[in-house]
């Protein structure tokens, strides 16, 4: 409902219910929930309840949770993004973003109108629902909202995800990260470059999407002046993570770490990683 400079068109794409989905493809592994791995050593995932040894490892924690190796604390930073559903709004036949970060989405769920955006880094003010809602009212004063959600996903150096080898002193432990909003997508690129390295075989696009790419990005400046201000910042609130200085997020009630991502309840349990535990009392 507003002037587009242009677009670039993706034909044949689909939408899923990824919940089915992944209750399907579940079936036959041996899931072990509630079972936080505390340590790796080698190949040998150390929990509460016993050792886990492997073969080769492959850590989709979201955000990794072994900061001595792979200096994924520098390279990630996290972005919040919020959607609302609207009834009574136009069927706009397709599923469209916008190319930029801060920009909004849009596609169709049944009778509903679902409008992404208000996006900011984890830990600092930003849109959030009333940015969706002050649009609806412009452009859909018709629309009624049914519900509203938020969601959190890793954002890399330069817009690639990180999927292959953990790090270069590392062997047989392998990541994948850094999704940058486009997780249904990148699970499946995920999937198919760790297949064939956990393998021994070369995939054609392991060098794109290597962690241990170039990390000389403008970003990096900023999640390291990020890091050093929230370290530096007096607060009784500090993340167990790497200690740095909580937010308070007014839209949904959480202590929110601007370094790396980590969320707590207002009680200090925690919510998002890579904090491991929650706040301590």
């Amino acid at each position: 409902p507003f002037p587009v400079a242009g677009a670039v068109r993706y034909p044949n794409q689909a939408q899923f219910h990824p919940l089915k989905w992944i209750a399907a493809i579940s079936k036959s592994l041996h899931i072990c929930e509630h079972t936080p791995v505390r340590e790796l050593v080698g190949t040998t995932a150390i929990t509460d309840y016993g050792k886990v040894t492997a073969n080769k490892i492959i850590v989709a924690t979201h955000f990794p949770f072994l900061n001595k190796h792979g200096s994924f604390f520098a390279k990630l930073y996290q972005h919040r993004s919020y959607v609302i559903a609207l009834e009574n709004a136009p069927n706009v036949d397709g599923m469209y973003v916008d190319e930029a970060q801060t920009g909004m989405s849009f596609r169709n769920y049944k009778n509903l109108l679902l409008v992404g955006g208000g996006d900011h880094r984890t830990g600092k003010q930003g849109g959030a629902w009333q940015e969706l809602r002050d649009f609806a009212q412009r452009y859909y004063p018709k629309a009624a909202e049914t519900s509203h959600w938020a969601t959190q996903d890793c954002m890399s150096l330069d817009g690639v995800p990180y999927i292959g080898p953990y790090s270069a002193s590392t062997s047989d432990l392998y990541v994948a990260t850094g999704f940058n909003k486009w997780g249904m997508t990148s699970a499946m690129v995920s999937a198919m470059v760790l297949c064939d390295l956990v393998q021994g075989k070369q995939s054609p696009y392991a060098e794109v999407f290597s962690p241990s790419r170039t990390i000389l990005r403008p970003q990096l400046a900023v999640n390291g002046f990020e890091a050093v201000v929230n370290l530096l910042t007096p607060s009784a609130k500090r993340c167990p993570h790497l200690g740095c200085a909580l937010k308070w997020n007014p839209q949904e009630h959480t202590w929110d770490c601007p370094c790396h991502g980590s969320r707590f309840t207002e009680e200090g349990r925690l919510i998002d990683n890579p904090a491991t535990g929650n706040l301590k009392k």
